[in-house]
């Protein structure tokens, strides 16, 4: 399977609301996913499967230029196909002055450990930076949540502090962890 990071559309909302659904237990609505698209200080992009061939070699990556999607992002996944899904992540953040706000990150539990979360966090990195100006990224994680943490702790994110009692459904503290560029 191959997948590519490119902005969210129109088209995917659906699909991002599933897996919304299927990671959060108070998952954003249909009309927060359009907002952002409409946003012009909002960023939001998704891994969708794609057709494309990238190389012979399975494990290759490359980056590909297209004058729409600053990312461009390709990749390659060995793993069955499911027809049914075109959306496998998806993470999106909101520039505010200088600074981005990483809402959400997200992978179909199918696809964990594949890298395509950090692909996405890459991705939105590296467009912040340039299409936004970001010098500065923040985002909260569950305390628990220890696979999300070592992706950010990887990426160069710090814990800064912590949100007592952030989160709902189950009631936890929160880690606001922050990469200054």
């Amino acid at each position: 399977m191959y997948y590519k990071i490119r902005n969210l559309e129109i088209d995917d909302v659906d699909e991002v609301c599933a897996l919304e659904e299927q990671a959060f237990s108070m998952p954003w609505h249909r009309e927060s996913f359009i907002d952002m698209i409409n946003d012009p200080n909002a960023l939001y992009m998704v891994a969708v499967r794609t057709g494309e061939h990238v190389s012979s070699d399975i494990y290759e990556r490359r980056m590909m230029t297209d004058s729409d999607d600053m990312t461009g992002d390709t990749s390659v996944i060995d793993m069955d196909n499911d027809i049914n899904v075109s959306v496998i992540g998806c993470a999106g953040f909101i520039s505010i002055a200088g600074e981005g706000n990483i809402c959400n990150i997200v992978v179909d539990k199918r696809y964990h450990r594949l890298g395509i979360g950090e692909r996405l966090v890459r991705s939105m990195i590296e467009t912040g930076k340039n299409k936004f100006g970001i010098e500065a990224f923040t985002l909260e994680v569950r305390k628990s949540n220890a696979a999300a943490i070592g992706l950010y702790e990887k990426l160069g994110f710090v814990c800064e502090g912590i949100r007592p009692g952030f989160y709902d459904k189950p009631k936890e503290d929160a880690c606001i962890y922050w990469l200054r560029l």
